[in-house]
Formats: C-alpha cells, structure tokens, sequence
C-alpha cells in the first residue's frame, strides 16, 4: 500500500467516533492500557475489512446475526494490528490469515528496525569508545617517555585496551538490541527475533 493510502487510512480510521465502556456488549471491555482515544465503533463492515487487512485495526467486538450491539475496533497507528485469525469449520483457529504473511514485517517496517539499530548503534559506540579512546591517547603518549618495567608494563596495558576496543562491536550491537526490547513505543521492536545480533 502506497505511503498516501496509508496516511488516508489513519485519517479515516481516528475520524471514527469513539467507544465507550456502555458500547461493549456483556463482560466485554477495552483491552487493559490500551489509549481510549484508538478505540473506536465503525458501522461500515468495508472499511472495517479494510482496516483489520492494513494491519489497521484489531476488531475487539462484531455484531453477528441480528445482535444490536456496537462493531468496535482498536486503532494501531503504526500498523502493527495483531494479526486475525483464520476459523475452520469445526470454530478453531486455523492460525494467521495466509493474505498477512503470517506475522512477517514489511520492509518499510524492517527498514525503521534496520535504521533505528544503526542509530543506536552510533549512539552506544560513542559512549562506550569514549573512555577506551582516552585511555588509548594516555597510553600511546606515554610510551616515549618510559623505559624498561614501566615501558613493558605500559605496552602491556596497551594491547589490552586495544583488545577491549576491537571486542566492543559485539557490545554495541548487544546494548543497541537490549535498547530496542525496552522501547514499548517502537513497534517493530517485536521483528528483532528475525534478525541475528
């Protein structure tokens, strides 16, 4: 879907009215921590097909047969709705819709995951190197003023802080995933298992 259709999508989608607790049917209620502001009734069935296939919306309560009761769908303004659920004629679930991939990122999802590793990457990288680096300096200028126990000792401390240099790739990428998990509000975060740290 193109970049405009989504954006078309979202507007239609939070113009919808609003829920309240009196819409839902029964026992049925708001999923907990969900914003009361994505969640909404929709009448027209299309559209709601329409959102629950974008990955728009996750349909919360439908009416079925001559049920007076609200057709209610939670809003996800990035997209990442879970994904619905196929029935087979004995009422179990079948699994994912085959029309979703069955949970497979999009590259334009993919790609804010891949930029937003590399942006943190840049970020730890800096943090972490920074002390190394100044140690590294300290070292390499006093290596031409040492002589004999000190001089040994000192190259020693050297290799060492080097090693610790070229062993932080690992580091970084490690700190920049642990980051991402922690990041509730970065919805890819969820497509980390499919990439190897």
């Amino acid at each position: 879907m193109a970049e405009s259709d989504r954006k078309r999508l979202l507007e239609r989608a939070l113009a919808l009215p609003g829920a309240t607790d009196s819409d839902f049917f029964g026992e049925r209620t708001a999923p907990a921590g969900a914003d009361p502001s994505f969640i909404k009734k929709i009448d027209d069935t299309a559209l709601r097909t329409k959102l629950v296939e974008a990955r728009l919306a996750e349909g919360l309560q439908s009416p079925k047969g001559p049920q007076k009761i609200a057709s209610i769908v939670r809003i996800y303004p990035d997209f990442d709705a879970p994904l619905p659920l196929r029935r087979a004629t004995n009422g179990r679930s079948k699994g994912p819709a085959p029309a979703q991939h069955r949970g497979l990122p999009s590259v334009d999802e993919m790609e804010r995951l891949i930029g937003r590793i590399r942006e943190l990457e840049s970020d730890v990288e800096s943090e972490m190197s920074a002390e190394l680096d100044t140690r590294i300096g300290r070292l390499k200028r006093s290596l031409a003023e040492l002589d004999g126990a000190e001089l040994e000792s000192a190259v020693r401390e050297l290799a060492t802080a080097l090693d610790a240099k070229r062993a932080l790739a690992a580091q970084i990428r490690f700190e920049a995933f642990r980051r991402i998990e922690r990041d509730t509000d970065f919805a890819p975060r969820t497509y980390l298992r499919l990439l190897a740290r």
